[in-house]
C-alpha cells in the first residue's frame, strides 16, 4: 500500500479546528494521546534508508508499521509517498521484546495528541507535538490538493518532512532527543 501524505503548520490547535469545521470535515476520532517508538539495527540501517520500523500506541490499540520510500514514482517531489505495511499488534511489551531479540533497538520517540477527521476523500489529523500543530493529510494527491485549498493552504505550504527531521531542523541538525510530552499535559 501507498501512503500519500503531507502536513501544514498551524499556529495552535483551535485554529485547526475551526478550519476543518470551517471545510466540512467530520471528527471520526477525538483527541487521544499517542506514543510512537521507532527501532534500528546496531548499523543504522532504517535511518540510512529512510525506512521506519514503528511500534505506535494510542487509545489502547498497538500497531506495527513498516514505511518505506517510493524511489522516484510522480508526485514525490510535491507529496511525501512511502510504501506502507501495517498490522495491529496485541501486547507491545512482549512485541519490543522480540525486536530487541532480533537485533532492533528504540532509536527514537515521539508523542503526540491526534484527532482524526474526515474532509472528503481524505482522513485530515490533527496533531499537537511538543515542537507545533500540524494537519496532516492523507490520501489520493488530488484529494489532497482540494483539502488544502478548503482549509486555506497551497502546495506551497506543504511540508514532506517527517516529525524526526522537523525537530532535527530545530535542533539545528543535530539530535533533537526524543519528542515527548511531559506527563502532567497527556
Amino acid at each position: 500500500m501507498h501512503e500519500i501524505e503531507v502536513k501544514l503548520r498551524v499556529p495552535d490547535a483551535e485554529e485547526a479546528r475551526r478550519r476543518l469545521r470551517a471545510a466540512g470535515a467530520t471528527l471520526v476520532h477525538p483527541r487521544v494521546f499517542e506514543d510512537n517508538r521507532l527501532y534500528d539495527d546496531a548499523q543504522g540501517t532504517f535511518v540510512a534508508r529512510e525506512w521506519v520500523l514503528r511500534l505506535r500506541s494510542c487509545g489502547g490499540r498497538h500497531t506495527v508499521t513498516f514505511k518505506r520510500p517510493v524511489g522516484d514514482a510522480p508526485g514525490v517531489d510535491r507529496y511525501k509517498i512511502r510504501v506502507e505495511h501495517e498490522t495491529t499488534v496485541g501486547d507491545p511489551d512482549a512485541f519490543d521484546r522480540l525486536l530487541r531479540e532480533l537485533g532492533f533497538r528504540p532509536g527514537w520517540r515521539y508523542q503526540k495528541h491526534r484527532e482524526t477527521y474526515h474532509l472528503g476523500d481524505v482522513e485530515a489529523l490533527l496533531d499537537e507535538t511538543p515542537i507545533g500543530v500540524f494537519v496532516e493529510l492523507e490520501g489520493a494527491a488530488e484529494a489532497i490538493d482540494r483539502a488544502a485549498t478548503l482549509l486555506g493552504f497551497s502546495p506551497r505550504d506543504y511540508i514532506t518532512k517527517t516529525y524526526r527531521a522537523l525537530a532535527e531542523d530545530l535542533a539545528g541538525g543535530g539530535d533533537p532527543g526524543d519528542l515527548v510530552i511531559p506527563d502532567d499535559a497527556r
